[in-house]
């Protein structure tokens, strides 16, 4: 069977041709051996140090059919000469890949917030938009630039998605609507290679502004995970606020977390989630982040909280030390961390900026997010008059 995508488009179409992919029946029989393997594995993921999207890899049989990626019998023999997993899929893919694992399991949810956006619309929804929207502008010139705060649907937020809609042939009424969000969605996948071996990754996490949704026992979307996360972190650092599931679902013990969460800030204990307890979560979450790493027991170290989209290169990196020192400091066996983790991270020779080399679609703005600092601190530290970046160009971006 052959899904055509290319009369839609696209320049592809996808088969289920097991010269090009291990398809799944459901109800044919299947290897224990495979089962279990993916029992175990199923919540690991592939991605490039820095970033929080999967990398896009691709696989084929490696005989009849050849491509960028992975290649079956290619992998049998790099595994009969011992190379463990990672080190085979860096034999295919850049050296920087590495295997993350998310514990925050979810079935399938739709990224559209529910209700469009407009003048005056406020939190992450939009400051998702405008970030798509400013990477979209690099390709699409004509797109004006975005000057509103971050998260807040002003006059240039709007004259940017009024311009996107005459460009793509959609009603130009400066509303974001479910076939505006899926629009521009899809072009900022498309721009940032997302789907492809090169994608520049993304990195815009929970942002800097919470969701504007109401969230109760029974919600069921991604504002959810972002709430279940940011009780997670809090959780580590006030004992009487339970760890939720981080299962994209607001059950009974999300309710108790978002209660006791509520009690511990004054709130009214309702275990209903909305804009004061949003406000307060997000505060209560970047104190945290403002305050650690803190001093370590040993002269010699601090111990800094892993949060989405670290990895221990760029931790590495952002304290002057290898990801081995980590490792060996930690008693780590592999690569991979947890949100909300603990790590003692080598500290004495830690530099007050890092060097970062441009890549495409970089910004000030998204450096300064992806490295909790500032446009201003970034600009100041390297002489810089505007906001203008190039390719290769090398940066020194402060670090606390």
């Amino acid at each position: 069977m052959v899904l055509r995508y290319r009369n839609r488009g696209y320049d592809f179409d996808i088969t289920n041709s097991t010269a090009y992919d291990q398809y799944f029946v459901y109800g044919r029989p299947i290897y224990e051996s495979i089962s279990r393997i993916v029992d175990k594995i199923f919540n690991e993921y592939v991605r490039r140090q820095g970033q929080e999207a999967p990398y896009f890899t691709s696989f084929c049989n490696g005989s009849t059919v050849t491509c960028q990626g992975l290649s079956q019998w290619g992998t049998v023999s790099l595994a009969n000469q011992g190379l463990t997993p990672l080190q085979i899929l860096r034999s295919y893919y850049p050296n920087d890949i590495e295997i993350a694992e998310t514990n925050i399991i979810t079935d399938v949810v739709t990224s559209y917030p529910g209700t469009p956006l407009r003048t005056g619309s406020t939190g992450l929804d939009v400051q998702t938009i405008q970030t798509y929207l400013n990477r979209i502008r690099q390709n699409y010139p004509a797109i004006p630039v975005i000057t509103d705060q971050s998260g807040v649907f002003g006059d240039s937020t709007r004259a940017a998605v009024i311009k996107f809609q005459n460009i793509f042939g959609l009603t130009p009424d400066g509303i974001v609507g479910k076939s505006t969000w899926y629009k521009i969605s899809n072009l900022y996948t498309a721009v940032a290679r997302l789907g492809e071996l090169d994608s520049e990754g993304t990195s815009l996490g929970i942002g800097t502004v919470p969701p504007n949704t109401i969230l109760r026992q029974g919600s069921k979307n991604p504002d959810v995970v972002t709430l279940q996360y940011l009780l997670s972190v809090i959780s580590e650092y006030y004992p009487s606020i339970p760890n939720p599931d981080q299962d994209g679902t607001f059950g009974n013990n999300t309710r108790q977390s978002v209660i006791a969460f509520q009690q511990l800030m004054q709130l009214n204990p309702d275990g209903i989630v909305g804009p004061l307890t949003w406000q307060a979560l997000y505060k209560t979450y970047q104190g945290i982040e403002q305050n650690v790493p803190l001093p370590g027991t040993g002269s010699n170290t601090i111990n800094y909280v892993v949060k989405a989209g670290d990895s221990l290169w760029l931790i590495a990196q952002r304290y002057n030390t290898t990801v081995d020192a980590i490792k060996s400091l930690n008693g780590l066996t592999n690569n991979m961390l947890n949100i909300g983790q603990v790590l003692k991270v080598p500290a004495s020779n830690a530099a007050p900026y890092i060097s970062y080399t441009v890549q495409s679609g970089d910004t000030l703005w998204l450096l300064a997010r992806r490295y909790n600092t500032t446009v201003d601190a970034i600009k100041n530290l390297n002489g810089l008059t505007s906001n203008m970046l190039n390719i290769g160009q090398i940066l020194k971006i402060p670090v606390s």
